[in-house]
């Protein structure tokens, strides 16, 4: 799991990710540092103003792909999003605009994220929509969501419905609060996980991504060592 980054934002300038080519070059290194060999970079979708389509990513990605081969920085780098689930993402949905999805496990993807300070309704509902149009939906940092980070059965039950989840591996370190790394802790060990991510902003955060990795690897040593 931890030799793909499902989940970080290393395209610069679009969004409150890298600032600049030199920021993405150095979390690309620090990614590959880690063991990372492949990187789903997921800008922001229909929020901080961003509507971002398929081709706007793709051509960011292209630009990304060849700045690493420069630097010779051998990191795999896929084009997907993290769309914040919420009105402006269901008026897309309803108008056929075209969703910044991605290929991962055979499926055809989309990371969602969900509102951190207010709960969301309608979860399951527009996971089952999704589906019907042969959308994987991949709810991005379960642990990290108002009021299911309180109820793991709640989230547990997302996941019975189809929805895949996506560990953010430096919640396992507490830098989302103690209780994102108490949740984070129990779907780990439920096996939820589908995936894991960095969440990666910016160069400054990869000593605590190596710190995280770290304890993933004790976490998951521990699950198999009888």
């Amino acid at each position: 799991m931890l030799r793909t980054d499902l989940h970080c934002h290393l395209l610069w300038g679009i969004d409150d990710g890298s600032r600049s080519p030199a920021e993405s070059v150095a979390m690309a290194r620090g990614l590959v540092a880690t063991g990372v060999r492949r990187v789903f970079a997921t800008p922001h979708q229909y929020r901080f103003g961003n509507v971002l389509s398929p081709a706007t990513v793709a051509s960011r990605v292209a630009l990304l792909r060849r700045t690493l081969a420069a630097a010779s920085v051998s990191l795999e780098v896929t084009a997907g999003a993290e769309c914040l689930y919420g009105s402006r993402l269901l008026e897309a949905l309803d108008k056929g605009e075209e969703l910044v999805t991605f290929p991962f496990l055979g499926e055809t993807c989309l990371l969602v994220e969900l509102p951190l300070r207010h709960p969301a309704v309608g979860v399951a509902c527009f996971g089952a929509l999704l589906m019907r149009r042969g959308i994987r939906p991949i709810l991005a940092h379960p642990e990290r969501t108002a009021r299911a980070r309180h109820d793991l059965d709640r989230i547990r039950r997302w996941r019975d419905a189809g929805w895949w989840l996506q560990l953010n591996l430096r919640s396992l370190v507490g830098d989302h609060g103690p209780l994102a790394d108490y949740v984070a802790t129990h779907l780990l060990a439920d096996g939820a996980y589908a995936g894991a991510g960095s969440d990666l902003h910016g160069p400054r955060e990869l000593a605590r991504l190596r710190t995280a990795h770290a304890r993933f690897r004790r976490l998951a040593l521990s699950e198999t060592t009888p």
